[in-house]
């Protein structure tokens, strides 16, 4: 967000509309002696410039849902497939249970699917949104952000410190740094990395951070898998070690993506880990079981950061630690 951008206020709908302020109010208030042709120009000025009531109207009972939507922006197949997206959501349905929320499965892969997303916070279907794969720059998160929004992500999106997103997740940094200094101190020196899609902010940081601690891996030693499935683990792991065939790790992050690279490394007749050492982020069950990097503890949940800001409390961004778990794959 520019220094230059704003929240939308009521103010600004009621000179849109060509009404009065009170007259807005009454309107979101839903109260009955708004006047048809101006109940319908409020409602238009409220859709051209994506207003959201603030903070403290939202916490009017009438105006809450109990409902908060979690957005997921990768392919419908990454959430069948990869365990920790189903985890995640089982976690914060579970715990938007506790103080009566629910909880919306919402898709915005597609512009289209965006717009959607945009409607049902601007029509108030929810109280707030959970961004469970959250995308930098992009539309949805960009008027989000402008028209205040109850917002949370599961990483953190922006490095400017006055980014109003508040964000809980895992420190893809300390982690990946881990994965790499494993695999230096087993003696592996052509050392590979398969990264997640990096327009998500959390797959670009594990991929820095493992480049940091090889410090500086040559870029025809880094493949960029194109979504958290197995297909693309084993596609990105085929490309890389054809064209370094001499590498003898792989640090792949997401275990999703290293179950496919696994494969892709057996069925090319390579031994793990006396030929490739893999090592894998999320602390998956896999077969081989693969060393890999896992979350300490439970930590602070996105669902807590979306409650606490819901119930008008103050938050705080948080990453929680990681540790290396050593399996037989290393």
């Amino acid at each position: 967000m520019t220094g230059q951008e704003r929240r939308v206020t009521i103010d600004d709908v009621a000179r849109l509309a060509g009404v009065s302020k009170a007259t807005v109010s009454r309107h979101l208030n839903g109260k009955s002696w708004v006047s048809p042709d101006a109940t319908r120009a409020v409602g238009e000025a409220i859709e051209a410039l994506g207003y959201v009531p603030n903070g403290s109207a939202q916490k009017l009972a009438k105006q809450r849902t109990d409902y908060v939507g979690c957005v997921f922006s990768e392919p419908m197949l990454s959430l069948s497939e990869n365990p920790v997206f189903a985890v995640l959501l089982q976690d914060i349905t579970r715990e938007l249970s506790v103080s009566g929320r629910s909880t919306v499965l919402l898709f915005a892969q597609t512009p289209e699917e965006e717009e959607r997303v945009l409607h049902y916070a601007r029509a108030r279907h929810v109280d707030g949104i959970i961004i469970m794969t959250p995308v930098a720059g992009s539309r949805l998160l960009t008027e989000l952000v402008r028209t205040g929004f109850p917002t949370v992500t599961t990483g953190p999106v922006s490095d400017d410190p006055g980014w109003p997103v508040p964000y809980a997740g895992v420190d893809d940094a300390m982690g990946s740094t881990q994965a790499v200094e494993h695999l230096l101190e087993t003696g592996r020196r052509a050392i590979g990395v398969v990264s997640g899609p990096l327009r998500t902010p959390g797959a670009h940081t594990r991929l820095q951070a493992a480049v940091d601690a090889l410090d500086g891996a040559p870029a025809e030693r880094v493949e960029e898998a194109s979504a958290f499935t197995v297909a693309a683990g084993y596609e990105a792991a085929r490309v890389l070690l054809e064209r370094c065939p001499d590498l003898d790790a792989l640090y792949v992050a997401s275990d999703v993506l290293a179950i496919g690279a696994a494969d892709y490394l057996q069925r090319s007749g390579r031994r793990i880990p006396e030929d490739v050492a893999l090592v894998g982020f999320d602390n998956v069950a896999t077969n081989p079981p693969l060393t890999t990097v896992a979350p300490v503890g439970t930590g602070t949940s996105p669902a807590a950061l979306i409650t606490d800001l819901l119930d008008g409390k103050t938050v705080r961004s948080v990453l929680n630690p990681t540790k290396l778990v050593r399996r037989t794959s290393t």
